[in-house]
């Protein structure tokens, strides 16, 4: 069953089977390598609606890098430019590895299935848990480690939020309190923030001005955040906890700061963003990406391998505030 499966893949890429054969790895061509990243956007209704772009080199500058200033006026006896600032403007690609055994007894269920199955069903597994890796470096990555170790996936990239913290610092509200010491208080007595509602409207305007009274931004809140924010809705308004939990927080929460609420997958749970979802990117190189599949008779499984030069961009800092979620702590409830 295991050749069926290869000579499908080989088909679906337009290879020859014996390179599967013979354990070796393969170049996506550019149109396939935009499928694949297509149908891995797929698995995330929040990696959907991101831009997930193929780029031609590693560096280089930003696809929608924004201007950062306002790019409409008038000059008298000339005519009016806004340049590019390029300190703000370029991004970055790091070899990124996507790998996976798959048990044999785990292949050899799927393939009772039928070899179509079979291969769905591995697309799925994989495509979809590289989805999540993708989120989850996106908001927790801090830096590019040559050899990665952390659960958390810190040290694969360097994600949204550490770009804006190393990019623009004043954009990233860590509290109050003594260097290194900050402490951000939501809810109870004496809060620096008594709502969501307020934390919402306090990071919008602290975006840059022309971007404040836009009515494509979204408010990004962790799920700690929203279920203590749907408690005391639901506190409130006397419901019971399984008519609060028949509503869902999503219900009960509506909108923030006149932004709709979302919680993306892997966010962090006290953490809060205001932007857009087009700010957000990931970027990888058209010509980088390799396949590989092959038999491991020491590991009993079969390796599936994803490799890419990937990189995270925010592409307009102006346009993104954030609260240090580590720095978060919620009050006793009034």
């Amino acid at each position: 069953m295991f050749n069926e499966f290869l000579d499908l893949v080989a088909a679906r890429y337009g290879i020859d089977p014996n390179v599967l054969r013979l354990g070796q790895s393969f170049n996506v061509n550019p149109t396939e390598a935009a499928e694949l990243a297509g149908n891995i956007q797929q698995q995330s209704d929040f990696l959907s609606k991101i831009n997930v772009i193929g780029v031609v080199n590693v560096k280089g500058r930003k696809i929608f890098g924004a201007t950062e200033k306002a790019i409409t006026g008038r000059k008298q006896n000339g005519r009016h430019l806004a340049s590019i600032e390029a300190s703000e403007n370029t991004y970055e690609l790091h070899e990124t590895d996507t790998g996976v055994l798959i048990p044999w007894e785990y292949f050899d269920n799927l393939a009772g299935l039928g070899v179509d199955r079979l291969m769905a069903g591995i697309a799925q597994f994989v495509n979809q848990q590289t989805a999540l890796d993708m989120c989850q470096i996106g908001w927790f990555g801090e830096r590019v480690s040559p050899t990665t170790s952390d659960k958390e996936l810190k040290d694969v990239n360097i994600g949204w939020l550490k770009l804006l913290e190393t990019k623009r610092p004043a954009n990233v509200y860590k509290g109050k309190g003594s260097s290194g010491q900050e402490k951000i208080k939501i809810y109870g007595a004496d809060a620096e923030f008594s709502c969501l509602d307020e934390l919402a409207l306090d990071l919008r305007q602290g975006l840059d001005p022309r971007h404040q009274n836009r009515n494509d931004l979204v408010f990004l809140v962790g799920r700690e955040l929203a279920a203590k924010e749907s408690k005391i809705i639901s506190k409130q308004h006397g419901l019971k906890p399984t008519e609060r939990a028949a509503l869902g927080s999503k219900t009960l929460l509506g909108s923030f700061g006149g932004m709709e609420g979302l919680t993306p997958p892997n966010f962090p749970a006290k953490g809060a963003v205001v932007t857009t979802l087009e700010n957000l990117s990931i970027y990888y190189q058209k010509t980088s990406v390799r396949r590989s599949l092959r038999n491991d008779e020491d590991k009993k499984g079969y390796v599936n391998s994803y490799y890419r030069n990937e990189g995270y961009v925010v592409e307009d800092y102006g346009l993104m505030t954030a609260i240090k979620a580590d720095n978060v702590e919620f009050g006793e409830d009034e």
